[in-house]
């Protein structure tokens, strides 16, 4: 009660002094601090003390015990105000009881599957520590066989008795009969084809009927970005083993439009505009047209996309576009399309890309033309983890690109190009700290010899080495303009902070090069490192940035400054 008048006088404002931990000896100290979100002030903290917070805590580590077997801990606590330095000190004492082992399991019921077969499929071990929460995964085991083989309603009552150090886990199963797919309906529908719905079910009439195979046909539907609800009712017959499956479904609007509006150094103001059909002719068709306008670059393109094809089962589309865009000391003028199909697994999504571009160069200086037939394929591999692509606090983001030309069919300009990005994003006390590398690596294959200047890699600028013009890092000709490289290597580390509301701050060092040739690749990068604003607005995070020079060179500027909508990466 003293505590808590001390705590009300004072606004509820203390700080966390101390903390002490006394009656572990099975976890150690560290191990349970780990688990607290109640600290002392430290560098990048300001260890507040938050009651709602600290009874966290107690649960948590009452938790980190229980699941290791310790049924009867006990967790307590003490807290001592100081009222005139407006601290806590925090006392926890552990009482942790004795450790409990699984004795045995025990199936009762079950005749499909023999006990030693069921036993094998389990996560609890005999003789494991026993953990409360593998009781209820494990009757879930049980549940997801038996309807792997048709026994929709199958019945697991799970429990365990308690002898001194021993339990004892049983499992009381109801097996139920055989249970198969009875009628199909698909009902909802406006503007979407029902055939389009049924090619997508992973379940037939007269099928075993598994739970399973319902969740996948929902998650198919859900991927082909169509509809916005789906609810499945299913009614069971009752003179026959037959269960009766309605797919309900609430389609999204097919027709979006987009207006986008951008700045960045370079192209100063940048203005996109497109369409958007995400149902065509109903059958899930999905056409884009899409355009952006710059004082460096001009594009429009379109693409249609179709979920699945005859031949393949990953979605399948065709694109075209045209390109204008001025780079430092050429232009390029793009006319093209391509053809490509993509894969969603697990593990990541595989994409394969063939494209035929006519690519017309133009160089100021020289006051001369090229004109590049291109034939080429794209192989490419994502995996996307991130918690949110625009405003990222955790997860990875890998990519990995294979573009070939001329390689496998006839091409003015015949070359290996591999890519690889990879970013990974952690919250820390409060920060998020994120980290880029990307590297490449272009190739001439005979009878090409030299790589055209778009094709070529370059370094520096507000979303590669900051501190630097962009492509300022890197050879150039006797114009000044920058040569580029075949091979580059960059990478960046970033320490993202809030500062006030949608206002925060970020602190990063950048390095980076390119090299023309195998035997120049070594350790010298050159560095940039630099502090920044963020606003995070409803077109993006509009970002703020000034980069140092480390390392200088003679004639260099101290540093530049990086006006961008977007994070740097």
């Amino acid at each position: 009660m003293i505590g808590l008048i001390l705590f009300l006088l004072c606004g509820g404002e203390f700080r966390v002094t101390a903390i002490d931990i006394s009656g572990n000896q099975y976890f150690n100290e560290s191990s349970i601090r780990k688990i607290m979100l109640t600290r002392p002030k430290g560098l990048f903290r300001k260890g507040m003390f938050n009651e709602e917070i600290f009874r966290g805590d107690l649960d948590a580590i009452k938790n980190l015990y229980l699941y290791d077997g310790f049924l009867d801990v006990s967790v307590g606590h003490e807290l001592r105000y100081d009222s005139t330095e407006e601290g806590v000190a925090v006392t926890i004492e552990i009482d942790e009881g004795r450790q409990s082992f699984v004795k045995d399991i025990n199936f009762k019921g079950n005749t499909v599957f023999r006990s030693d077969s069921l036993l094998r499929l389990l996560v609890m071990e005999q003789g494991m520590a026993f953990d409360p929460r593998m009781v209820d995964l494990d009757n879930y085991v049980i549940r997801y066989s038996y309807d792997d083989i048709g026994y929709a309603d199958i019945q697991v009552e799970s429990g365990y008795d308690r002898s001194q150090d021993n339990v004892s886990v049983h499992h009381l199963i109801k097996e139920g009969a055989v249970q198969f797919v009875g009628d199909l309906e698909i009902a909802g529908l406006e503007h979407t084809r029902e055939s389009v719905v049924r090619r997508e079910l992973r379940i037939r009439s007269g099928d075993l009927f598994r739970y399973a195979r319902i969740l996948e046909s929902e998650r198919r539907l859900y991927r082909l970005g169509i509809f916005t609800a789906i609810r499945t009712q299913v009614k069971s017959r009752e003179t026959e083993n037959k269960k009766d499956v309605s797919f309900v479904l609430r389609e999204r609007k097919r027709i979006s439009m987009n207006f986008r509006v951008g700045y960045g150094t370079r192209d100063r103001i940048r203005i996109g505009v497109g369409a958007r059909h995400d149902n065509m002719f109903g059958r899930a068709w999905q056409g884009k047209i899409d355009s952006k306008l710059s004082f460096v670059e001009q594009r429009f393109s379109t693409h249609v996309t179709f979920p699945r094809s005859i031949l393949l089962p990953g979605d399948f589309g065709f694109a075209c576009f045209f390109r204008r865009l001025e780079e430092i000391g050429y232009e390029t003028q793009s006319l093209g399309g391509n053809v490509s199909t993509r894969f969603v697994l697990d593990a990541g999504e595989i994409s394969v890309k063939y494209e035929v571009e006519r690519i017309k160069t133009i160089y100021f200086e020289e006051d001369s033309t090229e004109r590049d037939l291109l034939h080429g394929f794209i192989i490419g591999w994502l995996r996307d983890q991130r918690d949110d692509p625009f405003n990222t606090t955790r997860g990875t983001y890998l990519a990995v690109n294979l573009e070939m030309s001329g390689v496998v069919l006839p091409s003015d300009v015949d070359y290996l190009r591999p890519t690889v990005q990879l970013r990974l994003f952690r919250p820390f006390m409060g920060l998020v700290l994120a980290t880029a590398l990307r590297a490449g690596v272009v190739e001439a294959v005979a009878p090409t010899v030299n790589i055209p200047v778009y094709k070529r890699f370059y370094c520096g600028g507000t979303s590669s080495v900051r501190g630097y013009p962009e492509r300022g890092i890197g050879p150039v000709d006797e114009n000044d303009n920058p040569l580029g490289g075949r091979f580059l290597g960059e990478v960046s580390g970033e320490v993202r902070f809030p500062i006030y509301k949608i206002l925060g701050g970020v602190a990063f060092v950048d390095a980076g090069n390119i090299w023309q040739d195998l035997e120049e690749i070594d350790a010298k990068l050159r560095w940039g490192a630099g502090v920044g604003l963020r606003l995070q607005t409803f077109l993006g995070s509009v970002r703020l940035d000034y980069g140092f020079k480390l390392g200088r060179q003679e004639e260099e500027s101290l540093g530049m400054l990086h006006f961008a909508i977007g994070e740097a990466f």
